[in-house]
């Protein structure tokens, strides 16, 4: 992409007076700047659900989206499989709260909303008191219809065709209403999205010499089933009850066909069958408490059981034998309590103060098998058995104080306690304990100061601790890599300081708005992989770390010699000392009526990011596992009203990434996503949408080179060029409310 190009147009059509579509109303007597939506704006477009309410709204699809990544582990889901609530979290709510759950989530509630209950959604832009999250730049907030006694059945039929494959129906039916203070959302929905991919690896020898070609079909059958009901109540005195409950048996079948030209016997083939079992219970509780201020309660009790099994077979016919076997059991839980009180003091403050505990259980084994020949038995080769119990509590002190009508100051503390208990079986038996406490003090400031009606200042300096990612702590297979990442229960958390400036400008009437950031961001005790080599001088001593061993100039024999000892050579996820990240943000959403054209948005977003470490293996400076330096959404919508239409487009890219590891470096090339999308109101309250993805059939490329022993020796085994491709997806969906 040329930045330059890009920039000056978008600082062009920022520049132009645009034609008053909106009906969006601002409001800035609350202390934050505020855009309101109102049931008006809505009249004349495909809105059926809140989630189409929501798609609707400018900048709110970018919000949407990040939301996805943090679920599914995409990029930048930076806070993944974070366990408790904390101050953060989703920035939608509904009425001012998040919803009580983890499993049961704001984006599958979503989509269960029929329009007909939201009163307003309401768009807040920078730092403000009240809200169950601290912001994150924006916040939404969806205001409900009160005082209606209503009953609503929202159904919603999906289909999807992989080109060359097959077609999968889904469906989805929810019932909502409320009668008096009662109301309620029952819903089930059946799931059955697959998963296909192919790819041609073609392999060369050290002297970059071809020797074989590797065709790789992947055919993996994602299954579910989600039982769903959200409940609330308003008490006679102003206090709130709401309860959630999700039950959600899903699983993956996958079938992998591996043929490589140069394998004696041929092909390889994996089975694997995963089954998931989750449930959870939540619930919050808002009361007013009188002089003692406003209280607010939360809890989730969930549990997810999973179970994972991969049959890998060579030959075929009678030649067919299973040659490895692995089998997963993991059991984790989580049980959570969080409260607090708020109060105004002196007029023109709120103060927060609460607490919060988190109480997880972890437990996961794993087990090996594997064969040479089909005369032979399946044997244990890898294992590992890790559980662990973690409770975690936080307190917290949130301050808001409105300086003046254009100047707000939030700032809070949390003192973070938490301890962690890992024993590693061996058969019934305990065979090592880790048990290690932390204490973190975790401030945040955030200032927003209006300087206009339109420009609005935003500074944020926050001190943040990661949660460690048990998965991390017991041994696995990486099927990509086709390497095992062995566990480490001795990591520690990740400590970040971020630190940024943001500039937004938005056009008068609601026609747009333009953002930059800047940021920069210190880690201390970055988690990455490291070099756990057990290593040897000539006279077979052990010593300390990699440097004293490559100042040796090693031989082949004390290379063979590590490798033939211990664990050979190893890496696994561990702490380096430092690390860094710096870089900007420029986001903007356009009505285009300057082209004549003012139902139709544009937001264009991109984000330069930088995050560098020392490599452990090779001791250069790298940019951190997977990360892209540049990256590029495009959003576009154009609602043409007269025939309640609308139709658009996703579009995303990024830069090249590589990962690393103690003897491999795999530059990856991915490749840009398109979605394509048309949807038609019929008969106001049902709608149909038309939907193609991965229109370029193409997932990337890499180009995959494997080192002998370890990288720093430069000693080239081979190099596996990979070109990854995918199907096109095309879905139709037909959903209606009666």
């Amino acid at each position: 992409m040329n930045n330059k190009k890009f920039m000056s147009a978008l600082l062009i059509s920022c520049s132009i007076i645009m034609t008053d579509y909106s009906k969006a109303q601002e409001d800035s007597s609350s202390g934050s700047t505020v855009v309101a939506y109102g049931r008006d704006y809505f009249e004349n477009l495909t809105t059926v659900t809140l989630l189409d309410m929501l798609q609707a709204v400018p900048g709110v699809p970018d919000i949407l989206n990040k939301n996805r990544q943090q679920r599914r582990g995409g990029p930048g889901a930076s806070n993944r499989g974070e366990r408790g609530f904390g101050a953060g979290g989703d920035q939608i709510l509904i009425d001012g709260k998040r919803l009580a759950g983890k499993s049961n989530n704001i984006d599958d509630t979503l989509g269960r909303i029929s329009a007909e209950q939201v009163e307003r959604i309401e768009l807040i832009r920078g730092a403000a008191a009240g809200l169950d999250v601290q912001s994150q730049g924006l916040v939404v907030n969806v205001i409900m219809r009160e005082g209606q006694s209503t009953s609503t059945t929202f159904v919603q039929i999906n289909g999807e065709y992989s080109g060359g494959h097959y077609f999968t129906p889904e469906f989805l039916i929810s019932h909502s209403g409320a009668k008096g203070n009662f109301e309620y959302i029952l819903s089930y929905e059946h799931q059955n999205n697959d998963f296909f991919f192919d790819a041609v690896e073609t392999f060369f020898d050290a002297d970059d010499n071809e020797f074989a070609v590797r065709t790789v079909n992947g055919d993996f059958d994602r299954f579910g089933n989600n039982f769903n009901t959200n409940l609330g109540y308003q008490f006679d005195d102003g206090s709130r009850l709401r309860l959630n409950g999700l039950y959600e048996p899903n699983g993956v079948n996958g079938e992998e066909t591996r043929d490589k030209s140069s394998d004696a016997l041929r092909p390889i083939f994996w089975d694997s069958d995963r089954d998931v079992n989750r449930w959870e219970i939540g619930g919050d509780y808002e009361r007013n408490m009188g002089f003692l201020g406003n209280l607010k309660t939360l809890f989730v009790v969930n549990e997810i059981k999973t179970d994972v099994t991969v049959n890998r077979f060579r030959g075929s016919g009678d030649e067919r034998f299973e040659y490895t076997r692995d089998i997963t059991d993991e059991d984790r839980s989580e049980k959570i309590l969080r409260g607090s009180l708020s109060k105004s003091i002196f007029g023109d403050q709120t103060l927060e103060i609460g607490g919060e505990g988190a109480f997880n259980t972890y437990d996961k084994s794993y087990d090996n098998f594997d064969r040479d020949d089909a005369d032979s038995e399946l044997i244990i080769d890898n294992t590992d058995d890790v559980r662990i119990k973690e409770n975690r509590f936080e307190v917290f002190a949130n301050h808001s104080y409105n300086i003046s009508s254009n100047m707000q100051l939030q700032s809070s503390l949390i003192t973070e306690f938490s301890k962690i208990v890992a024993d590693t079986y061996q058969d019934t038996t305990i065979i090592d304990t880790r048990n290690t406490s932390f204490t973190y003090l975790k401030p945040r400031v955030n200032f927003r100061y209006d300087i206009t009606n339109q420009d609005q200042l935003r500074l944020l300096v926050e001190k943040k601790v990661s949660q460690l990612d048990f998965n991390n702590f017991v041994t696995r297979f990486d099927q990509q890599a086709q390497i095992f990442r062995f566990g480490n229960t001795q990591i520690r958390p990740e400590q970040t300081w971020d630190f940024s400036a943001t500039f937004e400008h938005r056009l008068p009437n609601d026609t747009g708005s333009f953002e930059i950031e800047a940021f920069y961001r210190k880690y201390t005790d970055h988690i990455s992989t490291v070099d756990f080599t057990q290593y040897y001088d000539f006279n077979l001593n052990p010593i300390d770390g990699s440097d004293a061993f490559f100042a040796l100039n090693p031989d082949q024999a004390l290379r063979d010699f590590v490798d033939d000892n211990g664990e050979s050579y190893s890496a696994k996820q561990g702490n380096i000392p430092t690390a860094k990240a710096y870089g900007a943000k420029i986001r903007t959403n356009l009505r285009l009526g300057f082209i004549g054209v003012p139902s139709a948005t544009l937001s264009v977003n991109y984000t330069f990011e930088r995050r560098r470490a020392i490599d452990q293996f090779t001791l250069q400076e790298r940019n951190f596992d997977r990360h892209s330096n540049h990256q590029v959404d495009v959003n576009f919508r154009h609602d043409v009203t007269q025939y309640q239409l609308a139709y658009g487009l996703e579009f995303t890219a990024r830069s090249d990434f590589q990962r690393y590891f103690i003897d491999f470096f795999w530059p990856n090339q991915p490749a840009a996503n398109i979605k394509i999308f048309a949807e038609k109101t019929l008969f106001r309250d049902y709608k149909i949408r038309f939907e193609g993805e991965g229109l370029n059939g193409d997932r990337g490329a890499s180009n995959y080179s494997i080192y002998n022993d370890h990288i720093r020796f430069n000693d080239l085994r081979e190099r596996q060029l990979r070109k990854n491709t995918r199907p096109i997806e095309l879905r139709i969906s037909i959903q209606g409310t009666f």
